[in-house]
């Protein structure tokens, strides 16, 4: 067991609370603090999803309520900021001039919402999606006409949830096909479709400015023309925070330099989340800024602190919901190799680099992902034929044992 009495966690999203709430499960029994800027410790993927639309309040988005807080006694500083890091004490300095020193402190601070620089985007009715505020602010334009500038995974599903909800959509994004990175190209495409298909208007274009026009707001765009819209989401990307961990000295490369264990530059200061970039032999990990990578990370800095074995991470795993479809992906679908495609009423698209699977693109199939991270986990030599056979299930290709 370890020796740390005291464990402060700065940041209460999936990967801060991940880490509290293992280490409870593992038997530590010290005090653990987690403070969060947020109103509340919640889960985010919501907020583009359901949130947006259905009006559930913070409490139903939150980890624990006030009753199991107590149960697992942990101490959340909630509508709290830490405005300085002491690594070399590990105390930390809080936003009311409160000081708290641990044994060991946690970084979690995530990401922000990348701020639009375009001209007249500091005018009300421009927003971004980050908090549970952002989502109820924008749940004033459902049924009215809203520009979402940016295709990405945030973009998209805001976009479909406010469609769904009755809202005029026009969907902006440079790209013809937007999330080629993240999908591969066949899927891209695929998902992409589905906007138009319903009754999204998908423009390949960006903005060059937003002005006010009798009581709306006018989007002009780069190639020409404007659409006069209620209100203008933006999701066109995230900064990492890594302000604290700079301030104190910690080795930040784009993201708060880690090792597989979590464990910073700093002695007994770990970092997880969408803050971080793992080290690789003579390179960074890109950011993952996925739910379950910052499950895994929470998991993992647990374990380290508990001196126990680390869940085992497994290739890549990412989720999207727009339309009433589940969208899932492992592993890598733009790395080395080729694409090939199952068809299908969705297609399920595959990467392969050398009779290896790479990644899966599923549509409404998460069994076939399931068995796809299972091929790729264990090194199932597999040929194009196999994969692209609608009548042979993916989970018969799956060594038993």
């Amino acid at each position: 067991m370890s020796d740390h009495r005291r464990i402060v966690i700065v940041g209460g999203g999936i990967a801060g609370w991940t880490v509290a709430s293992s280490l409870r499960e593992g038997g530590y029994d010290g005090a653990i603090t987690v403070i969060e800027r947020e109103p509340a410790c919640y889960d985010r993927p919501p907020l583009s999803k359901t949130a947006l639309v259905d009006r559930s309040p913070l409490a139903a988005l939150a980890f624990a309520d006030d009753a199991k807080l107590v149960e697992l006694r942990i101490d959340a500083r909630v509508g709290r900021t830490v405005t300085r890091l002491d690594a070399a004490n590990l105390s930390v300095l809080l936003d009311d001039g409160e000081s708290l020193i641990g044994d060991a402190v946690v970084l979690a601070t995530g990401a922000l919402a990348r701020v639009p620089s375009f001209p007249g985007a500091h005018l009300p009715g421009v927003s971004t999606l980050r908090t549970y505020a952002d989502a109820a602010t924008l749940q004033a334009l459902i049924g009215r006409t809203v520009a979402v500038v940016g295709a990405g995974l945030i973009g998209a599903e805001a976009a479909a949830a406010l469609r769904q909800a009755g809202s005029e959509v026009v969907l902006i994004d440079p790209n013809e096909v937007p999330g080629i990175r993240a999908f591969g190209p066949t899927m891209a495409e695929h998902l992409h479709g589905m906007h138009a298909a319903h009754g999204v208007d998908t423009r390949a274009d960006s903005i060059a400015g937003v002005t006010t026009a009798g009581g709306r707001l006018r989007v002009a765009l780069t190639r020409g023309g404007s659409i006069d819209v209620d209100g203008v989401l933006v999701g066109t990307g995230i900064v990492i925070d890594t302000a604290l961990a700079e301030a104190a000295g910690l080795e930040v490369d784009e993201g708060i330099v880690v090792d597989d264990a979590g464990r910073t530059s700093a002695p007994r200061v770990f970092a997880v989340g969408d803050a971080t970039r793992r080290r690789l032999p003579g390179d960074l990990a890109a950011s993952r800024g996925h739910w379950e990578a910052a499950r895994l990370d929470g998991r993992a800095v647990a374990a380290e602190i508990l001196n126990s074995t680390p869940e085992p991470r497994g290739a890549d795993w990412f989720w999207s919901d727009r339309y009433g479809s589940h969208i899932e992906v492992v592993g890598d679908m733009t790395g080395d190799g080729r694409e090939v495609v199952r068809p299908g009423p969705h297609p399920t698209a595959f990467r392969i680099d050398g009779g290896l699977l790479v990644g899966a693109c599923s549509v409404d199939d998460p069994m076939a992902v399931r068995a796809a991270r299972r091929l790729i986990d264990r090194s199932v030599l597999l040929s194009a034929d196999q994969l692209t056979d609608p009548n042979l299930p993916l989970r018969s290709l799956v060594p038993r044992g």
